[in-house]
């Protein structure tokens, strides 16, 4: 895996292997060096954005569902409204392995449990990190004289149910740590979501890593909103088949707003393919990235691919994940 350079901390040069500079392609470099500028080596200020939390913009670029609807393994994550269906499973396990080329070095994995307390509704317990590998510090020279840490951790504990007829709603307690190089910080997140079903029709609300005081930390929080229709399911290639059309709007703080377009087809109980196109802004201009999901369903397993073809195809990321349900 190519090496990547630190120079100091608020500058970030990355090189390759032969020691050729390179710039680091990926939006959240930008974040890293503020992050660093403004933190400085101060550590566990109080009602400051945990440190990297940027970082899980990475992972939410796989999604191919907006955030507000997600349903595979990691959903809790990414809204609190998030229930175990009455008549079927008991309870619901997840894991989720994120990867990056190696000129991006993000790696991480989401792992995820829900269990429904009968007529209450269903608990959600989720626990994440990313790290990014082959940040060294140099001095004078290129060559490294020690690892520096940068990672992104989330513990997450959160309740949803069904409040009214197609009507769910959910709230997650959540703390949120970061580290980079010896700044460090925590902050605690208290999110929202609901989601209601008509018909064919589904809307969904979410926020991530909201600030309850409404201070710097809100600088890490997001805020979704997304509908989604399906159409019947028919007979068609010996199973049933419906097809899906989705949008979902995702507002972060300091940045512009990210629509996602998206569409898929879904082939029995569990099975689907889905494509669709995510449009940023950075810097003043429009950005597209592709986005990409797979699912295949066998028996109470669900196996699932989900990938982000980056800028101009560039830096593609990839989430893997397998879903169990239990009795």
């Amino acid at each position: 895996m190519a090496r990547h350079n630190l120079s100091k901390l608020g500058s970030l040069d990355f090189t390759r292997a032969e020691g050729e500079p390179s710039p680091m392609p990926s939006r959240w470099c930008a974040a890293l060096l503020t992050l660093a500028g403004v933190f400085g080596g101060a550590r566990d200020a109080v009602g400051q954005a945990a440190v990297a939390s940027d970082l899980w913009q990475v992972a939410a670029g796989t999604l191919v569902v907006p955030p507000a609807l997600a349903d595979d393994g990691s959903a809790a994550l990414w809204t609190p409204a998030v229930v175990i269906a009455p008549g079927g499973r008991q309870a619901r396990f997840g894991v989720e392995a994120v990867h990056s080329p190696s000129d991006v070095g993000i790696s991480g994995g989401i792992a995820s449990f829900g269990i429904r307390l009968g007529g209450l509704g269903t608990l959600n317990a989720v626990y994440g990190r990313l790290g990014v590998d082959g940040l060294v510090r140099t001095e004078t020279s290129p060559e490294g004289i020690g690892d520096i840490p940068v990672y992104a951790e989330v513990v997450s504990l959160g309740f949803a149910r069904v409040v009214a007829p197609g009507l769910v709603a959910g709230a997650a307690v959540r703390s949120v740590a970061g580290q980079l190089d010896v700044s460090s910080r925590s902050q605690l997140g208290v999110d929202f979501g609901a989601r209601y079903t008509l018909a064919r029709v589904t809307l969904g609300f979410a926020t991530r890593f909201l600030d309850p005081t409404f201070r710097q930390a809100e600088e890490a929080a997001s805020y979704s909103l997304a509908g989604a229709y399906r159409t019947a399911a028919s007979p068609m290639w010996g199973t049933v088949v419906s097809l899906a059309l989705r949008y979902g709007a995702t507002w972060t703080h300091g940045e512009g707003v990210q629509h996602l377009l998206s569409g898929g087809v879904q082939l029995g109980e569990g099975s689907e393919l889905d494509v669709g196109a995510a449009r940023e802004t950075q810097a003043g201009m429009a950005v597209w990235r592709s986005r990409l999901g797979l699912a295949v369903g066998v028996g109470r397993y669900r196996v699932y691919l989900g990938r982000d073809g980056g800028v101009n195809d560039f830096g593609a990321t990839y989430r893997f994940g397998l879903t169990a349900g239990m009795r």
